[in-house]
């Protein structure tokens, strides 16, 4: 929320971090991946997500109207 700016709609997108694939880790290294703070319950927490229609006009409707 630190780049936040008011008026403005703020996307995050998020890179695939080690700590999501802990068996695929596991299975390539031989040893879980270390955890950054504040993932140590990852699994256990909610997940949210909204299904978005593959358009781009959907889409740019959806952050409009949740912006």
């Amino acid at each position: 929320m630190e780049h936040a700016r008011p008026g403005e709609p703020l996307i995050c997108l998020e890179t695939a971090a080690p700590a999501k694939f802990g068996a695929t880790i596991r299975e390539a290294l031989g040893r879980d991946a270390e955890r950054p703070r504040g993932f140590e319950n990852l699994e256990s927490l909610p997940q949210r997500f909204t299904v978005v229609e593959r358009d781009v006009a959907a889409l740019k409707r959806f952050i409009e109207s949740h912006g």
